[in-house]
């Protein structure tokens, strides 16, 4: 389970270019007063300027983290940058290049990681705790991780496809579970670098080999959305041949690639003119997912995020079920689409109401449909096995048409008729509160459940309670309600002002870097 940690201001967007005007600016003075000496605003100076730059557009590779350590990169091959750098460091051109010597920055921990004729890279542990002092005044960053949605870091998608110009630039080699990266042409050019959200938009971590007819990297990334560019020879490119592209937030853009995972196939049809896949993840749009013709029918490869997906096939303008799809359910209207799903299995049963004639599961995972989801009849009750992404989800039964919610789940949110059973699937988070172990009853609310009253109950055990909960990456604000009493976070030093002055706890969840293995 991944606890969370508050965040820290976010100056996203600064480019590396700035960064001698932004110390100028006094970088610090833009940070929050309690944060400029807290112990938890953990991590250093170039990080800041580092990582929001890279994720929108460099055009130059001076600064960077790699292997938990900072790395500032001094170029004679780029005098202007060289000069400002020099006089940022207090350092001599001839000190660094004759004789290696870095005055004063060695106290500080800094040392040559790298030299030849026309570079010399300088590092320094990114310690968590530990500020930098450089020129009169500490200047600390923000945390090393970025935002999901921020330029250069995608928010989680429900599904994509990829579209090339020509030829895919990048594409899987299955048999060794490789992502591999294409840069055509730039033959002449010195050296050239992958760069993408996989590898926190480093500089210089991915080097591409030269080829006959231009450059090849290769990764591994599991399913899901990445944005990348090509950093040829310090300028930086987005992907000509990609037609999958967005802002980068400085007036270029990003290229997008997705890592398949599903294949839709639909054999025979070969007279059919068109045949178009259409389903829950993509609002039943009738246009947009337009399959390939196969030699022995059609199919259509895409990133689908996990979960339950409803679809059919629009052959000619019409629709048809899956003919190799046995699992297909009612869609509330008289027709019955085909399902399938990607994650793991849970199970949600009912004991007892064994006399029933039917129980149906209905829920906002499925918009409350009151027909799709029937349970079938079980020794002791009924159950149903279904499959739901990470997330938290309201749900109730509807037992020969009577709405219940789940007995055997003490966890709900509203109160009366609009009371439902709450069900966390894989929880991130655990809010805990431990001043109250005599409390009778706790309850946690907030901007993840609409401040639901009385929110979502909390369990105790051996004094502390608590309640998991699965929460997307981002900010999110909350009390708890002791014997109905509201409350911020006893624990929690961050908090937001409200309209009753009384302040809400503030709590970041970062994102989960589980889709690229680096």
């Amino acid at each position: 389970m991944k606890s969370s940690s508050y965040h820290p201001m976010h100056v996203a967007g600064r480019h590396s270019a700035f960064l001698l005007q932004l110390l100028n600016d006094r970088v610090n003075g833009l940070l929050p007063k309690q944060w400029r000496s807290s112990g938890w605003l953990l991590a250093v100076i170039l990080m800041c300027l580092l990582l929001p730059v890279a994720a929108t557009a460099q055009k130059n590779e001076s600064l960077r983290i790699e292997n938990g350590m900072i790395i500032v990169r001094f170029d004679k091959q780029l005098p202007d940058e060289l000069n400002k750098m020099l006089g940022f460091f207090k350092l001599k051109e001839d000190s660094l290049w004759t004789y290696r010597q870095l005055g004063t920055l060695s106290k500080e921990g800094w040392s040559i990681h790298h030299a030849d004729k026309n570079v010399i890279e300088i590092a320094k542990p990114v310690d968590k705790g530990d500020a930098i002092s450089w020129g009169q005044q500490p200047i600390y960053i923000d945390h090393p991780k970025a935002v999901a949605g921020s330029p250069g870091y995608p928010l989680p998608v429900e599904y994509g496809t990829n579209s090339w110009k020509s030829a895919p630039s990048v594409f899987e080699n299955p048999k060794k579970d490789e992502t591999i990266f294409r840069l055509r042409g730039y033959t002449q050019a010195s050296r050239v670098y992958l760069s993408g959200n996989f590898n926190n938009w480093s500089t210089n971590g991915i080097a591409m080999q030269r080829t006959d007819s231009g450059w090849v990297a290769i990764q591994k990334l599991k399913p899901g959305k990445y944005l990348y560019k090509y950093i040829v020879d310090g300028l930086w490119i987005y992907d000509a041949n990609n037609l999958r592209r967005e802002s980068d937030g400085q007036g270029s853009y990003n290229s997008a690639y997705f890592h398949y995972n599903y294949v839709f196939a639909l054999d025979g049809y070969s007279d059919a003119k068109r045949v178009v896949l259409c389903g829950s993840f993509n609002n039943w749009n009738e246009k947009e997912l337009i399959m390939q013709r196969t030699a022995t029918g059609w199919r259509l490869p895409l990133y689908l995020n996990e979960g339950t997906h409803a679809y059919k096939f629009i052959v000619d303008k019409n629709w048809i079920l899956d003919p190799k799809n046995k699992v297909t359910r009612p869609d509330g209207n008289g027709n019955f689409n085909s399902f399938m799903s990607l994650g793991d299995t849970l199970f949600f049963t009912l004991n007892g109401y064994t006399n029933a004639k039917s129980v149906i599961l209905s829920g906002n995972f499925n918009a409350w449909n009151t027909q799709e989801l029937q349970m079938t009849k079980s020794a002791t009750g009924w159950k149903i096995p279904y499959v739901l992404r990470p997330g938290t989800y309201e749900y109730k039964f509807i037992v020969d048409g009577q709405w219940i919610t789940d007995p055997a789940n003490p966890v709900t949110s509203g109160s009366g008729d609009l009371m439902n059973s709450v069900r966390t699937v894989k929880a991130n988070y655990t809010f805990q509160l431990r001043k109250y172990p005599d409390a009778k009853k706790v309850y946690i609310s907030g901007s993840f459940n609409n401040w639901a009253e009385p929110g979502y109950p909390m369990q105790k055990n051996n004094g502390i309670w608590s309640a998991p909960v699965y929460l997307p990456a981002g900010k999110y604000t909350y009390k708890y309600i002791v014997d109905g009493n509201w409350i911020i976070d006893p624990e929690n030093p961050l908090y937001d002002e409200n309209e009753y002055g009384t302040g809400n706890s503030v709590l970041w969840i970062e994102p989960e870097e589980t889709y690229y293995d680096n």
